[in-house]
């Protein structure tokens, strides 16, 4: 088959605007998808624009659909499918260059420019920021702006203004529809696509195991973990600790979540302090919810477990909002079940054996628990060392090496050793991670709690006192529990590093003022879901709505917001009213002609006048003031709103005959 010619109805600077506004919504994809599939992208659009500079003809139908089944099946093994987010995006990213390449009409551009149009949503399946929806809004501009162009009829192709000035209006006029769209379309349940098993695939965070170095990686991240915002006042920084998993299990090297955890009765033996606040949860794919020592109040769906973990229905896969209330001053677990202690005091003889036999030498010492607290933060104060950057330690006996060699480490280091001392001490003790403190925003006073306040502190369970949170890294620094991780080990990150080298603070309002408004675009946009849709129209005095009654409101929003436009186009397109002056000079001319004296079509003003004084003398006065506030008026230097007003009172006081 020979190959088909360029159809000449494809002006070369329209096309041009087509390949260009698939490239900027394609560019967003182009890091996070295969090198190949990014290259294939560049050399189809870049071989399109080369033909239609130069005139050639357009490759044949063999050879595209040659393209179109190696992508696909390249796709495929890539991926291992066609389907789901990465899959699906980058097979329809590969289309849309397999289109353009084989575009010769008007239907074809049509199609091109609709798949452009999905290709902005599906950026949106792995950002929602603030900066990409402003970048997708371009992209839309752009691509309206093209099929402007496209549909300019005969003459020459429109120049810039004259695409982007009508593809702004039409983006205006369509915005109230969004926002009626937005507010009043029926929220789901769930990930989009109903495909949770790759959506936030590369979230970061926190996971049931930690072994030496786990939380050191993460806290390098400045990753959003989740915000908060409290009811009154703040509590103080050292009571801020944000309990995650619970870790019972230990092998030597890694602790672990247990299997099964021991259902232990919830015996508070006192709970004071309450403490309500909302928080902002970040996806990270696991079902645990973070919440101040100890809960109170539950989030709905959510689930305390016998180690006051709270746990989640379903895995977090989208931000998730919720309130709990918690007590800062408590007591619990003076009870607990024999199983539960019996995990808490297993260990590896055969692992670490130095650690091991130094514990059971304090115990030999003392078996009074506080006792064994003092010794072990003194030991701890004085020659260990706090740092973000611990040498790497021996695989096989890692607590050993940390303790007696290098004597360097971070929050998962003291809270392991610590943890496999009081074990062999003969205490049950349990690794609790999760995060502790925060960075208040003075803008919203809002605490912004970051993947690097990620930490790690210990139980211990005490006759009479029941579960006590020990954190051993307060005895390396102090700091760490004040003032934060900024505070004990200096800035971290590009961010920090900057505003700490800000002198006037600037960097840390203009951060200050991004983060609250990132926060109410994630409350209010990104987080608009069921729960939000459902208390807006609470508040509207709808307390129960469903899919027919926002169905309802989405007709009469849709009908009220297509009549506005549409009478606004009408206002727009109406033949303008005549001048003031002109409807009043045609009413003096009327008024003559009813006396005889009509106006030819070819007399101006001063010729009819002439007629008029020889026709009319007795009108010839009054005749001469009107024409001449006509005249002065119409062709002259124009006339203020009051002379207009008493040049339509003369004329209605004109009496001809």
């Amino acid at each position: 088959m020979s190959p088909v010619p360029a159809s000449p109805h494809l002006d070369v600077r329209n096309l041009m605007w087509l390949l260009a506004a698939m490239t900027f919504v394609v560019a967003p994809h182009l890091p996070r998808i295969p090198t190949w599939i990014s290259a294939f992208f560049i050399l189809v659009v870049a071989w399109r624009a080369w033909i239609a500079w130069s005139a050639l003809h357009i490759p044949s139908r063999p050879l595209i659909w040659t393209l179109t089944i190696a992508a696909t099946v390249g796709t495929f093994f890539t991926y291992g499918r066609i389907v789901g987010r990465e899959g699906g995006v980058a097979l329809l990213i590969i289309m849309a260059a397999l289109k353009l390449l084989e575009m010769r009409s008007q239907r074809d551009v049509v199609l091109s420019i609709y798949l452009g149009f999905f290709l902005v949503m599906t950026n949106f399946l792995f950002s929602q920021s603030i900066p990409l929806g402003l970048y997708m809004l371009a992209c839309v501009w752009i691509f309206i702006a093209t099929l402007v162009g496209f549909n300019r009829i005969g003459g020459r192709p429109p120049s810039l203004r004259e695409r982007l000035w009508p593809a702004g209006a039409l983006l205006v006029q369509a915005l109230p529809l969004m926002v009626a769209f937005f507010i009043l379309f029926p929220r789901f349940h769930g990930p989009l696509w109903a495909l949770p098993q790759d959506t936030r695939a590369a979230s970061t965070g926190l996971s049931d195991t930690m072994s030496p170095g786990n939380i050191a990686n993460i806290i390098k991240s400045e990753a959003l973990a989740f915000r908060v915002n409290f009811e009154g006042d703040r509590p103080p920084f050292s009571a801020l600790y944000w309990r995650g998993p619970v870790l019972v299990d230990f092998d030597g090297t890694t602790w672990r979540m247990p299997q099964s955890i021991a259902a232990d009765r919830l015996d508070f033996a006192r709970r004071e302090r309450p403490v309500r606040y909302a928080i902002t949860l970040e996806p990270h794919n696991k079902t645990w919810l973070f919440g101040l020592e100890i809960p109170a109040s539950l989030p709905p769906g959510a689930h305390l477990l016998g180690d006051l973990q709270v746990r989640d229905s379903r895995p977090v896969t989208e931000r998730k909002r919720y309130e709990m209330s918690s007590y800062l001053d408590y007591r619990y677990g003076q009870r607990p079940s024999r199983t539960s202690l019996e995990q808490a005091l297993r260990f590896d003889e055969s692992r670490n054996p130095r650690t091991v036999a130094l514990g059971r030498e304090w115990a030999r010492e003392s078996r009074d628990p506080p006792r064994l607290l003092a010794i072990a933060f003194q030991h701890f104060n004085r020659e260990f060392s706090y740092t973000l950057e611990p040498p790497l330690l021996d695989p096989r006996h890692p607590y050993d090496d940390f303790l007696f060699v290098s004597k360097r480490g971070f929050c998962e280091h003291y809270a392991g050793t610590f943890a496999l001392l009081m074990r062999a001490a003969g205490i049950p003790t349990r690794i609790v991670t999760g995060y502790q403190g925060g960075e208040v925003n003075p803008i919203n006073n809002e605490l912004i709690v970051r993947q690097a306040d990620a930490h790690a502190w210990t139980e211990i369970w005490v006759a009479e006192e029941g579960w006590v949170r020990v954190d051993p890294t307060s005895a390396v620094s102090p700091l760490r529990v004040d003032g934060g991780i900024n505070a004990a080990l200096g800035p971290i990150g590009v961010y920090s590093s900057l505003m700490a080298a800000d002198p006037l603070g600037i960097l840390a309002g203009l951060r200050n003022a991004w983060q609250a408004m990132n926060s109410q675009w994630d409350q209010w946009v990104v987080g608009y879901n069921v729960d939000r849709q459902r208390q807006l129209f609470s508040q509207l005095g709808f307390p129960s709505v469903d899919w027919r009654i926002l169905g309802f409101w989405l007709l009469v929003a849709t009908f009220a917001v297509g009549g506005a436009v549409t009478l606004g186009l009408l206002v727009r397109d109406r033949p303008p009213r005549r001048e003031a002056s002109l409807a009043a000079w045609n009413r003096f001319c009327a008024k003559l002609a009813a006396a005889g004296v009509a106006r030819a079509p070819h007399e101006g003003p001063v010729d009819y006048l002439a007629r008029v004084r020889t026709e009319r003398p007795r009108c010839a006065e009054m005749a001469e003031d009107i024409t001449r506030r006509y005249v002065e008026a119409r062709y002259g230097h124009g006339a203020s709103r009051d002379e207009l007003r008493e040049l339509a009172r003369r004329v209605r006081d004109f009496r001809p005959a």
